[in-house]
């Protein structure tokens, strides 16, 4: 009995479990008049299996192709902190991920929407975490 308990201890597999924390854009609140005036800006990446794609709802803006059979996530967070300097109040973000894409490449993709790194004020200071579009919604690309 002994034996058999310490063998099943040493072959159990430990496996350890990440969770992606997905936050859905609030709903719009107060009178219609007011909505009508000021359109909200929305932000759309697509993850395709040839690149990435990032649009405004309507068309695409922006298209980043693969870089060594990779995707350009590092390009792809400079051009969300253009759009976030243009648009400093907006959180949410929505990423639309076509079928037979990889659930690895979709995190990093979330969280190249989510973070930027960006060199410090001075030279040789720590790497500065700046936060894009905390709130993802994710769903199926057209």
């Amino acid at each position: 009995m002994v034996v058999l308990v310490s063998f099943l201890l040493l072959s159990a597999v430990f496996s350890k479990i990440t969770i992606q924390e997905l936050n859905m854009p609030p709903q719009a609140s107060g009178p219609a008049e007011a909505r009508k005036d000021a359109l909200p800006v929305v932000i759309e990446v697509m993850l395709r299996k040839d690149g990435l794609e990032i649009g405004n709802g309507k068309e695409v803006t922006d298209r980043l192709p693969k870089v060594d059979d990779k995707y350009d996530t590092a390009a792809l967070s400079q051009t969300l902190k253009r759009l976030k300097d243009q648009n400093p109040g907006k959180r949410d973000a929505i990423l639309l991920v076509e079928p037979d894409i990889g659930y690895s490449t979709m995190i990093a993709v979330m969280d190249a929407l989510k973070f930027v790194e960006i060199r410090g004020p001075r030279e040789g200071s720590q790497r500065l975490r700046i936060t894009l579009f905390p709130n993802v919604t994710v769903g199926d690309a057209p």
